[in-house]
């Protein structure tokens, strides 16, 4: 807790296809004795209709979001003890946007927070809490007020960590196919709890939210000749809000800051308290009366305080950015009569908003068995509600950009944030949905960390709680103030809807809960974690010269990587990409340029992406590419590319597989094999066929356990293929139309199986080899069609 200068890198938050990669056994969505809770009559008939055990189904009327919690209390428990298996289900589908959300749709989360609450303390490995939310996925992006629920779902991972917890949005019109995607999803178990199913467009998809690395965004350089924007900033007046603007650059050339307090009461609060400490003015007033409650004492210095530290702030802006520019409105953002006031007052004076800065919000840091309903609405209302007043009210004019204050509580849960973490995530949904509209403003939601200096997190539970129990770094105002800056730039904003930035401390935490959510480092033992994203690839940078084992496939004195290793690192990022999908073939592989082991001028990166061809199949393609740098034009070039088909159908989304026509032939090339690349035995040449025998010299080297695939024996299958009969003197290949692999076991388990003799035979036709490795039995481990060579016509 001491440090608070914690690096940080950022992250996007997107929407990504992923195909569903099953775990565990399904589980019954509607499971005997389950309590389901929903806000539309239409849809608790269907419950009852559908459920082939009995369940319990409460419905939630609009007027639950008015009760007290003893009164929703009374709702959930109407039927007995709330079930260990809960079920919440509602639909957006006639939802409007950017329209607040419906009062049942409210209630409904507020009843889930009840019953959520009725179970603390007794979950177990069998209980469960779903929820289903169906949607018409409008201009191609879910609704936001789904992140109501299934920011819900992220949080409830964390506050009931043995029960089973996930949740579907879905384009589903039927009922029952909706639970049976809820059904396909309990047994998936990579990444958030969460899937989105969007049915009705061709090809149907599959969506997860994943944390994507972005480059690290160059810093704003302040130019003195260029004016400050024009800034609207709601909670500007104190914390984190706060400190951005006072290391915004440039500054504002206007500012207009609202806070919740009116400006005479902030000045009497803080009069009241003056330069007093917490303990002295408590200790003031017991001596004024002596039967003062501490309690209420206590929190009328945090009032009081809070105008002194607005006040404090307000001069300071002043002082940098002018008396007359810088005004302060007091605006309740949860009362939308205030904050139309305050848009009319700006409105008269003020003919252009640059960007409206929404930094509104309060902490109610709290595990879920001790949070109470008054509690959760204020926390919730605070961000939801002030949202959605502020769009409501700031239409003329309307701001040029829009900028959220986000947490990582949206983007991946916290334990003790059932409340502010739906809510964040409700702001990233919106930033999401807003930049899908070609029309729309610039919109981001930044999901900030811990802020160690400043914010509601070194003065609430927010901090002392979290950081103990979540175990988050610290940023400091420096950093947060320079990140700020370069995100809200012209050249920045609005390029990423929701940029979250993680330290070590949130990487290691989001992975300790939802692994595969942010890239896991140790399972891409050639690659790392990926480097940034370009549209929709992920890129990793590759230099693979510290790998030793590796420099033994020589071309001309020049290191090269087989083009079998680029298979391995396919079906890692394939890995990376798709949550575990079993990787068996590769298709239309192109060997374009050789890749060098050490980059020296150029520098190399695998670039991937998945394509899905419906929510269970698709493909990911695999480039290696260089880049020559400016000396060399910027020059880019692509080296290998392949195909990596998923699932069962992604044949429908391939071409069929055929050898490719060769417009370039080259001569054979000479070649070196040493250390592992001395494999093959036995080599036997005829015009049409060549056989060898695989004899691999594995080193105890611990990246070889971590293997996906056989690529050393693939490497000795190409070598067979490749062998001209002249000693060091290969044949060079272009492409493959197909290599698959009948085996699930690696280079390693394979070397080990002593008493399995592997044989490798090519045939050729015409230029085009077709290839196998087998056991003495003749079970087939890799086969290889299509190959297409060059330089093998002379062979001896």
């Amino acid at each position: 807790m001491d440090t608070v200068d914690t690096p940080v890198q950022p992250y996007s938050l997107r929407l990504v296809p992923r195909p569903a990669v099953s775990r565990f056994p399904e589980r019954d969505p509607l499971p005997a004795g389950a309590l389901v809770l929903t806000d539309d009559a239409g849809i608790a008939d269907q419950v009852r209709a559908i459920a082939a055990h009995e369940v319990t189904v409460v419905l939630v009327p609009d007027a639950a979001a008015t009760w007290d919690e003893g009164m929703v209390t009374d709702l959930v428990t109407s039927a007995g003890p709330v079930s260990d298996q809960l079920c919440v289900i509602t639909s957006v589908r006639c939802a409007a946007w950017p329209t607040a959300p419906r009062p049942s749709l409210l209630a409904l989360q507020e009843a889930a927070f009840v019953a959520l609450k009725q179970r603390a303390g007794s979950a177990h490995e069998n209980s469960s809490v779903t929820f289903l939310v169906l949607d018409r996925f409008d201009g191609g992006t879910p609704h936001p007020h789904c992140a109501l629920l299934t920011g819900m779902a992220k949080s409830v991972s964390w506050e009931l960590p043995a029960t089973q917890v996930h949740a579907v949005v879905t384009d589903d019109i039927d009922l029952a196919a909706a639970l049976a995607r809820l059904r396909a999803e309990s047994g998936c178990g990579r990444g958030l709890p969460i899937a989105y199913y969007r049915t009705g467009s061709a090809p149907a998809v599959r969506w997860e939210e994943r944390l994507l690395p972005l480059e690290e965004p160059s810093h704003a350089v302040e130019n003195p000749a260029v004016t400050g924007p024009v800034v609207v900033a709601v909670g500007g007046a104190r914390g984190i809000t706060a400190r951005c603007l006072e290391g915004m650059s440039p500054p504002p050339s206007t500012l207009w800051l609202l806070g919740s307090t009116e400006p005479d009461t902030m000045v009497a609060q803080s009069a009241e308290i003056g330069d007093l400490s917490g303990a002295d003015y408590v200790r003031a007033k017991r001596h004024e009366d002596p039967g003062a409650h501490i309690g209420g004492l206590r929190a009328t210095y945090d009032r009081c305080r809070r105008s002194r530290e607005s006040l404090a702030t307000i001069a300071a802006l002043r002082e940098r950015i002018g008396v007359d520019r810088v005004h302060y409105l007091g605006c309740d953002v949860t009362d939308p009569a205030a904050v139309r006031r305050a848009a009319g007052t700006i409105a008269a004076t003020t003919p252009r908003i640059d960007l409206l800065l929404n930094g509104a919000g309060v902490s109610g840091a709290r595990r879920l068995r001790t949070k109470d309903l008054s509690t959760f609405r204020r926390v919730r209302d605070t961000k939801i509600m002030g949202y959605h007043n502020l769009r409501a009210a700031f239409h003329d004019p309307a701001p040029l950009a829009w900028c959220h204050f986000s947490s990582v509580a949206g983007a991946f849960g916290l334990p003790g944030e059932i409340d502010y973490g739906p809510a964040n995530d409700m702001l990233n949904a919106a930033a999401r949905c807003e930049s899908g509209r070609t029309t729309s403003a610039a919109e981001c939601a930044i999901g900030w960390s811990l802020w160690g200096e400043s914010g509601t997190g070194p003065r609430r539970g927010f901090t002392d709680y979290t950081a103990r129990t979540g175990q988050l770094g610290l940023i400091s105002d420096a950093e947060g103030q320079r990140i700020f800056t370069t995100l809200v730039s012209p050249n920045h904003l609005g390029r990423h809807a929701s940029p979250v930035l993680l330290g070590e401390a949130e990487w290691q935490l989001a992975g300790s809960r939802f692994p595969g959510l942010v890239a896991d480092r140790a399972r891409l033992p050639y690659l790392g974690s990926p480097s940034h994203t370009e549209q929709d690839d992920t890129v990793w940078r590759l230099d693979l010269s510290r790998h030793e084992h590796l420099h033994g496939h020589v071309r001309q004195s020049r290191t090269l990587v087989p083009g079998a290793l680029v298979l391995e690192l396919a079906a890692n990022v394939t890995d990376h990409l798709t949550g575990g999908a079993l990787v068996d073939r590769f298709r239309d592989v192109r060997f374009k340029a050789p890749v060098a082991i050490d980059p020296h001028l150029a520098e190399y990166t695998l670039a991937a992406s998945f394509t899905p061809a419906d929510p269970g199949a698709g493909v990911v393609r695999a480039t290696v590419r260089s880049h020559l740098g400016t000396g060399n034009r910027g020059r880019r070039v692509e080296h290998v590319e392949v195909l990596v088909p998923v699932g069962n159908t992604a044949d429908s989304a391939l071409t069929p597989a055929r050898p490719r026509q060769l417009s370039v032939r080259r001569a054979p090339a000479t070649m070196s094999m040493s250390g592992l690349f001395d494999q093959i035995r036995d080599l036997r040449i005829t015009t049409d066929t060549t056989s060898a025998r695989w004899e691999p010299s594995l080193p105890r080297h611990e990246s070889f356990a971590a293997h996906r695939i056989p690529w050393l024996l693939v490497d000795a299958l190409l070598q067979t293929a490749c062998a001209t009969g002249t000693p060091h003197r290969y044949a060079t290949p272009h492409s493959i139309a197909e290599l698959r692999l009948h085996t699930g076991d690696n280079d390693l388990t394979l070397a080990a199986q002593a008493k399995t003799r592997i044989r490798l035979h090519v045939t050729h036709a015409g230029g085009v080899a077709d290839g196998i490795a087998s056991t003495d039995d003749g079970s087939p481990l890799v086969t290889l069609s299509g190959l297409v060579l060059s330089g093998r016509d002379g062979m001896s």
